[in-house]
């Protein structure tokens, strides 16, 4: 059940997370959202954005949720490597650089390795709050994606991010791949578009991560399930964050 303080000057939206297979309707439902997000902006698909995911035994989901509405306005996902399950990003790069495979072995041999993708959040949203203020979605649900890697024995995880969101994933913790592609650029989604790779090379210290961005993680961490007033540049925001993951983590079939 969401609980809300009842401040009603300030927005208020719910992020939780979830196994993409236990709840199949909320994975087509992000589908579709991230679509409309990526057609509002030309582009016709990413690989990452497609319906076969949902069958994943290895992805989870973070989805924002209004509070007043409940309307989904905003999501990103966690894929897991696996031997029969490549990552997002192989998919992506792998035919301009095929050394993206070996990286992710490479990385395997020191814990779990996942990727972040999927991050997308509403247009309406994106404008501005109630309030006529930005409340920073997308740096949120990817805070609290790295914030839940711990309940996924991961020990890396990667992305491939564009300009607009690379700012935010450096503060969160990511730093640039540049053995990869050119110096860890690539053009992607579109030709005509340039992707970082990133990677968060270990998700348990989080010495890459700003101070404020790594105290919120840890607090995430050691409560997965709390009612949090954040303070944005602008104004203030009520977050009801339920991440505590209801199954079984090492099961993947």
């Amino acid at each position: 059940m969401l609980i809300s303080s009842g401040h009603r000057d300030v927005a208020q939206f719910s992020i939780r997370a979830l196994r993409a297979i236990e709840e199949p309707h909320v994975s087509l439902l992000f589908i579709r959202k991230h679509h409309e997000i990526l057609k509002h902006y030309g582009i016709d698909m990413v690989t990452s954005n497609n319906i076969n995911w949902p069958q994943n035994p290895n992805v989870y989901v973070l989805i924002a949720e209004s509070l007043s509405t409940g309307e989904m306005i905003g999501g990103v996902r966690i894929h897991i490597a696996a031997p029969e399950y490549p990552l997002p990003i192989e998919d992506a790069v792998g035919c301009m650089d095929s050394r993206i495979s070996h990286l992710i072995q490479e990385l395997s041999q020191y814990g779990g390795v996942g990727e972040t993708c999927g991050l997308w959040s509403s247009i309406h949203h994106h404008k501005k709050s109630r309030n006529d203020k930005k409340i920073g979605l997308g740096h949120r649900l990817t805070r609290a994606a790295v914030a839940v890697v711990n309940q996924l024995k991961l020990t890396t995880l990667m992305a491939i991010v564009g300009r607009p969101t690379l700012q935010s994933c450096r503060n969160i913790g990511f730093v640039e791949s540049k053995a990869l592609g050119e110096q860890g650029t690539f053009p992607y989604p579109k030709k005509d578009m340039i992707a970082w790779t990133l990677g968060v090379m270990n998700v348990k210290t989080l010495e890459t991560a700003t101070r404020q961005d790594k105290k919120i993680i840890l607090e995430l961490r050691e409560n997965p399930c709390q009612l949090k007033i954040e303070q944005t540049k602008m104004t203030e925001i009520e977050i009801n964050y339920q991440l505590n993951m209801k199954f079984n983590t090492n099961q993947t079939k």
